[in-house]
């Protein structure tokens, strides 16, 4: 017995995905609009080791999954993940 397949109306704008308000086109936001999380985020990232700068070969140590991209005079980084972990 054939199985039974629900059809959804060709114009239903409802499932569509919507851009981020936070986010216009695709952008990451400015410092000034990052979430207060962010730093505690980052902060732990750090102290896990999972947060490191790129080797002078290129390349990201294995245990890490984000990139610091740029240290701030203040003593915070920006980051950008790479990859994630399987554990």
């Amino acid at each position: 017995m054939p199985k039974k397949v629900k059809k959804r109306a060709p114009n239903d704008e409802s499932k569509k995905k919507k851009p981020a308000a936070n986010a216009p086109n695709g952008q990451s936001p400015s410092d000034a609009e990052q979430a207060p999380g962010n730093s505690r985020f980052v902060n732990d990232l750090l102290t896990r080791g999972e947060a490191a700068e790129l080797t002078k070969d290129g390349k990201l140590p294995l245990s890490a999954t984000h990139v610091i991209r740029k240290k701030n005079p203040d003593g915070t980084v920006d980051v950008k993940r790479a990859r994630y972990k399987l554990f």
